[in-house]
């Protein structure tokens, strides 16, 4: 093995289906690809009768349509096994490890040491029993072994470039979890800065009308954005989960296919002396009846045809090339840095072509970085045309000089002016604080009193709103002998809009508050608020638990809001996620109700987000820590006061948030059962 071609030495690749890793000694080495030569296996799911069957090999990242001297090109239809054997470095034992894939087409099962640790669609035998789904996916295990052996079962039967087309990765957990933050963090940029720049040009032409050029920009980048959003991290589909594959794939397809004839548009718009007006009116007539017709088409037929319009891109970047060639650089000097991003731009599509057509392989798309270095170019040239502006301006201004008498004396008044109008407003300022406190009073009566009692209930709650007024709604009430509801909901944003949306939550509550089952409350309050307030464009997450203290029940619903926290006596606390997503944004909602026990002695903590989310750089990492604290304290408080137990859950906000300011409302709620029965 020391000696053997896959081992450490020779840069970390899988050979013959194995890759040892013991090479590695340092414990913050990060993740390691797992590329090089998989076992592979058509035909063959994982099990006991795969052993028998003949051993061949197939590299990663590829396609198994690819043929090599190790195999032959499969069918692009069909299903395989891939194995690997992978020796683990002694730093790496004895902790959380994590397999990180990314493109597989088109579903997939991933086994450790036969062991299922999670799938990406629903891999089948056939089309009919497979879903289709490709997203990047982390899959954690325990490393409590020298050895493990990684199977994933892929199934295709929609993509024309099947298997593992990006590299797959193993290493420690954190290092998977820094890891997919950044790659997160480049694409989340990309769509915010495309987006904005989208939307500006958009109003830049709204506004002026001097150029439709800005129009076609800003469609381009809002399209691109949306595609931003589909490809590497798969920003809609984190955000979305529950959008089918197919319509993904679908808008996938549109966004290049709609992308470009905005590019010709507006490249014919800025050099339109250079370009032939007849042929980028063919290329945008093409472009739009391949959008239809991929509208209508279903997934095997956009998929198997895409590389027809990949091939029309091609022939448009050679003859956009040839035009600039022909243009006057000196004429156009304003227009340079559009040449420039044109041609970075058009650099880093032909790459990602290259990558899909040639070598049939995936590989991190760059276009819309390239994309958004163009942006950056387009602002600079933005920059120029204000400075020549600006230059303009300053010329007027030496032609306006004997007029500065007459305008200092309109100083001077206006001055009287804004003196007189700054005593207004601070009067309305001191009235609108009154008027604030008012609305904070009668916010905080629509509060369940803490000093409410319920036989078999004890609670307890703090609510602390970001302004005078907040956006936090909470209510627990007997709705019946026995029966008690627990109501907790977080209006986006915060201050009087958000205050102004509970008192609303709260009316149409308390028509509803009767009903039998949660998840029929959740789906009317939707179905209201959508009709009623559609113009606030409000959405609040919200929660809503039944504890029946005779059956030692708890059934409850929750929209979209935080995982809570549930502790039943004895045991360590546990976690109750959500039902469905969350309200104000859909007519039709699946939201179900679930129920779990609550005997005598059970424990339930009930939060609003602003308990553990902030504004710091690393959130994802504070909210995890946060609620990792907060279980803690609610284990080791079993024996304290609910009192006590909320003001200490709430000082671990403050503890980690620092000195950072509070950005969110934060409302606690601490409920306890017990036995009401008189020895």
């Amino acid at each position: 093995m020391i000696s053997s071609p896959w081992q450490a030495r020779d840069g970390l690749r899988a050979y013959q289906g194995k890759i040892d890793l013991r090479g590695i000694q340092d414990p913050d080495f990060g993740m390691t690809k797992l590329n090089g030569e998989w076992e592979f296996h058509w035909l063959q799911e994982p099990g006991v009768g795969i052993e028998n069957h003949s051993n061949e090999f197939i590299g990663i990242p590829g396609a198994w349509t690819n043929e090599s001297k190790n195999h032959p090109a499969y069918p692009k239809f069909g299903y395989a096994t891939y194995r690997l054997k992978v020796f683990l470095p002694e730093v790496w034992k004895k902790k959380i490890l994590s397999v990180t894939l990314g493109a597989v087409a088109s579903a997939y099962r991933v086994k450790i040491n036969g062991e299922t640790v999670g799938e990406c669609g629903t891999p089948g035998f056939d089309a009919d029993s497979t879903i289709p789904r490709i997203e990047p996916r982390d899959f954690l295990f325990f490393a409590d072994k020298d050895e493990i052996q990684i199977e994933i079962f892929v199934s295709n039967y929609a993509s024309t470039m099947p298997g593992v087309l990006l590299p797959i990765s193993i290493g420690p957990s954190d290092s998977a979890g820094v890891s997919r933050a950044i790659t997160l963090f480049f694409d989340i940029f990309s769509f915010s800065s495309l987006l904005i720049m989208g939307i500006y040009h958009i109003f830049q032409y709204l506004y002026l009308r001097s150029s439709v050029s800005p129009l076609y920009f800003g469609m381009y980048s809002l399209v691109i954005c949306l595609r931003t959003s589909l490809i590497n991290s798969k920003i809609l589909m984190l955000f979305f989960p529950q959008i089918p594959w197919t319509w993904i794939n679908k808008i996938n397809h549109l966004t290049l296919s709609v992308g470009v004839p905005f590019f010709l548009l507006f490249f014919s718009s800025v050099f339109a002396p250079y370009v032939s007006r007849k042929l980028i009116n063919a290329g945008v007539v093409f472009s739009i009846l391949f959008s239809i017709v991929t509208l209508f088409g279903d997934m095997e037929f956009n998929n198997r045809n895409i590389s027809i319009y990949h091939y029309f891109i091609l022939v448009t970047i050679c003859y956009l090339f040839y035009t600039i060639l022909k243009i006057d650089f000196d004429k156009e000097r304003n227009y340079t840095y559009i040449l420039y991003g044109s041609g970075i731009l058009f650099i880093a599509v032909l790459v990602d072509l290259f990558y899909a057509r040639v070598l049939q392989t995936g590989s991190i798309q760059t276009s819309h970085y390239a994309l958004v270095f163009f942006v950056f170019l387009q602002s600079l040239l933005l920059a120029s045309e204000r400075s020549r502006k600006f230059a303009e301006t300053r010329e007027l201004a030496l032609n306006l000089r004997t007029s500065n008498l007459e305008l200092f004396e309109m100083k001077e008044q206006l001055v009287q002016k804004i003196e007189d109008r700054t005593r207004v407003l601070n009067d309305n300022i001191v009235q609108i604080n009154r008027e604030l406190e008012i609305a904070q009073n009668v916010q905080r009566k629509i509060l369940t009193p803490l000093d409410r009692t319920i036989s078999g209930i004890r609670f307890y709650y703090e609510y602390k709103p970001l302004e005078k007024v907040g956006g936090d709604f909470l209510d627990i009430s007997e709705i019946l002998p026995g029966k008690v509801r627990v109501v907790i909901a977080d209006a986006v944003g915060h201050g009087v809009q958000a205050s102004l949306m509970t008192m609303a939550l709260k009316t149409e509550y308390e028509e509803l508050k009767n009903l039998e089952n949660p998840a029929q409350i959740l789906k009317e309050l939707n179905f209201r608020f959508l009709k009623k307030f559609d113009s606030l464009e409000s959405i609040f997450p919200c929660m809503i638990g039944d504890i029946n203290i005779q059956k030692e029940e708890f059934t409850y619903a929750s929209a979209g809001h935080p995982d809570q926290i549930l502790q039943l006596p004895g045991e360590f606390p546990s976690l109750i996620h959500k039902t469905g997503p969350i309200l104000g944004l859909f007519e039709s909602l699946e939201i179900v109700s679930k129920t779990i026990a609550f005997p005598t002695g059970s424990r339930l903590l009930l939060f609003s987000d602003g308990l553990i989310e902030n504004r710091m750089k690393d959130s994802l990492n504070t909210k995890q820590y946060n609620m990792e604290l907060i279980t803690k304290t609610l284990h080791e408080g079993r024996e304290r006061g609910l009192n006590e137990l909320i003001q200490e859950i709430i000082k671990i906000e403050e503890l980690t948030r620092g000195e950072n300011p509070r950005y969110d409302d934060i409302t606690v709620i601490a409920v306890e059962s017990y036995s009401s029965k008189k020895v």
